[in-house]
């Protein structure tokens, strides 16, 4: 998913104990031990970032994945730990974690996210993140056993806002993410080395995966006035979607996504009601980060939603409003969505 593309997230250097396996607070009787195979985590998708951000360091520790059907006791620890670039996957993947483990079908992977740095105009900052652990459902599963070896990719979707503005910038950094199968036809013994990077270009069954569990929204009939803001957003994919937060920021020239996501303290932000409500904030940016944390609305697969908001609408500091014929961009953002629309104010 490319950042011009995704109106939307990721190589790691990670230290594996390859088949040492912890079961974390479960009943040892209920994994099987009979057989065992290897299965290999890898992960893909660069992120969406400001303009001027040139890399995206994340550190992760604590992967484990999820036995199906086994309820909490399921979850089997693969003892690792890395940090990576996430600018660095685009139309990659890397394996971040090998293990063997019992031969069963997986339908969770997790892991922690302890820190996000990012470097921005030559210089490194520390950026806050939403969550500090990241449950992944694996779409239909991954089947490990002893004829090959099983790999799960995780197709991670990480967005960086910047707080403050270009002088005195301050990154926030919220995930989501999906998973899959890799196909047994393209596992390659080679995805058991931690480090190792395959290519992902027009490989058609990642293209379908993403069609099929789209994260980006439609959206229409979009109004912006001083005293009012509307429109409706569809999700055409077959997975529900969180909105947390919608950003309306002044247009810029340069890439739509990256400029709007670069400045948003002089940017109309609004929290976004687990009954879809908008809620205007101003006061302080570090409200965004207890937005990010908050529930969101869930929209449904194949939902449409009307959003609306009435009256006097100032920036996130208090001050200007929206100026009648100047063109914004709106961001409708979830941890597994972004999508930005341009509008001329009425």
């Amino acid at each position: 998913m490319k950042l011009a593309t995704k109106v939307a997230a990721y190589g790691m250097a990670g230290l594996v104990l390859a088949g040492v396996i912890i079961f974390s607070g479960s009943s040892l009787g209920l994994l099987n031990f009979g057989s065992s195979g290897v299965l290999s985590v890898l992960l893909t998708d660069p992120p969406s970032v400001p303009e001027g951000v040139s890399a995206v360091y994340i550190t992760y520790s604590n992967l484990a994945v999820h036995a199906d059907s086994s309820g909490d006791s399921g979850w089997v620890t693969i003892a690792g730990a890395g940090t990576i670039d996430t600018l660095k996957l685009v139309n990659l993947s890397q394996t971040i974690s090998s293990a063997t483990i019992p031969s069963l079908t997986y339908n969770l992977v997790a892991f922690d996210i302890s820190s996000v740095k990012v470097d921005f105009m030559g210089k490194n900052y520390s950026a806050t993140v939403n969550s500090g652990r990241l449950v992944v459902p694996i779409v239909g599963g991954v089947k490990v056993n002893s004829a090959h070896v099983a790999a799960a990719l995780v197709d991670i979707q990480p967005t960086v806002l910047n707080l403050g503005d270009q002088s005195n910038p301050r990154f926030a950094v919220s995930t989501g993410a999906k998973a899959l199968q890799v196909p047994e036809s393209e596992e390659t013994p080679s995805m058991k080395e931690v480090g190792n990077r395959s290519s992902l270009e027009g490989r058609s069954w990642l293209q379908t995966f993403r069609a099929s569990h789209s994260d980006t929204l439609t959206n229409s009939g979009l109004s912006l006035a001083p005293r009012s803001f509307s429109f409706s957003v569809t999700n055409p994919g077959s997975d529900s979607l969180m909105i947390r937060l919608v950003v309306v920021t002044p247009a810029s020239a340069g890439e739509r996504v990256s400029a709007a996501l670069g400045s948003l303290s002089n940017s109309f932000v609004f929290a976004v009601g687990s009954d879809g409500s908008l809620r205007l904030q101003a006061g302080a940016s570090g409200q965004v980060e207890s937005v990010l944390e908050a529930n969101g609305y869930s929209l449904a697969a194949g939902a449409t939603h009307q959003f609306t908001y009435s009256g006097a609408i100032t920036n996130l500091l208090g001050g200007h409003g929206i100026s009648s014929g100047t063109s914004y961009n709106v961001i409708i953002f979830g941890p597994e969505t972004l999508s930005v629309q341009t509008v001329v104010a009425s």
